[in-house]
């Protein structure tokens, strides 16, 4: 039978590439880092990485063990939690991820409203977008993430869990107030050509932002010039502020009313964001279905 602690050790060094980083963020030794993943390796008697590379790399084997490692060790996580919700505890954590914006408007407010009704319940934060926080959802490190979802990919529903829609929250053009479209009502994409953008990098969070930003603009026939790569929201509104890029920003993320800042709805067209609550179908952790009904109350 496999070892959750062993299996545990391995997803972490191939999550991070590293053995001695792992090492670190288990506060083990480097040593027993390498120990439990050869004992891993020997019991299932094939090699999960690729040693001689850095950053250490998964095997064909090793890809398809992180897979399973992941589901085992949320199909344990999840065994722990539907036990202490079933046993009444009053006392408990509630382990949450949230995308950046989501933490610095209404997430405060929803901790704070939940924290007023069940005091003696801990609740941790842990700022996460979306493709960092699902799989953590599913591995059984968080007990609910708030996540966005783009109206204009639909996807199928990841059928290992179960949602909650929050709110909508619109997109929206920014500019310098000095900017030539600053006097419109509205902005239209075909507006934004030959204009320069400050936008996420193409990774992580980022890669579906670029990806509608750009199928929008080449959809009015031109490629967005995306001339500076910031990964914070109010890094990319400063750029706006200088004068230096326009944007194309989620309602939430921008703040009103703002001094150095318009902001346009867009022309012929709404693309909306759905901000979700989600968590694993099943499980029974303490506190999801009250953290959920303050976040409702929170948006």
């Amino acid at each position: 039978m496999l070892d959750l602690r062993r299996l545990a050790v391995f997803r972490e060094v191939a999550e991070r590439g590293s053995f001695s980083e792992a090492a670190a963020a288990l506060d083990y030794t480097q040593s027993a880092v390498s120990h439990h993943v050869a004992k891993l390796e020997s019991e299932l008697g094939m090699s999960l990485f690729e040693r001689g590379r850095r950053p250490v790399r998964l095997t064909p084997a090793g890809e398809r063990m992180r897979e399973h490692a992941g589901a085992l060790i949320g199909a344990a996580a999840a065994a722990e939690d539907e036990m202490r919700a079933l046993a009444g505890l009053e006392t408990g954590l509630v382990r949450v991820g949230a995308f950046l914006s989501a933490c610095t408007t209404f997430m405060p407010n929803a901790i704070g409203r939940f924290a007023a009704k069940h005091p003696s319940v801990e609740v941790r934060l842990d700022q996460e977008e979306p493709p960092v926080a699902v799989p953590r959802l599913i591995a059984g490190e968080l007990d609910l993430a708030v996540v966005y979802r783009e109206r204009a990919e639909p996807s199928e529903p990841d059928p290992r869990l179960e949602s909650m829609a929050l709110g909508d929250d619109a997109y929206r053009i920014v500019l310098h107030p000095q900017h030539r479209l600053a006097r419109r009502r509205t902005v239209a994409f075909a507006d934004l050509e030959g204009e320069r953008f400050a936008a996420p990098r193409a990774a992580g969070g980022g890669v579906r932002y670029r990806a509608m930003v750009e199928r929008l603009c080449g959809d009015e026939g031109f490629t967005p010039n995306m001339a500076y790569a910031v990964d914070d929201v109010t890094v990319a509104r400063a750029f706006v502020a200088a004068g230096l890029a326009v944007g194309v920003m989620p309602d939430m993320t921008i703040g009103h009313p703002r001094s150095d800042v318009v902001v346009k709805p867009i022309k012929g067209m709404e693309p909306f964001r759905t901000i979700e609550a989600c968590w694993v179908r099943g499980r029974r952790a303490a506190g999801i279905a009250q953290m959920v009904e303050a976040l409702q109350a929170s948006m």
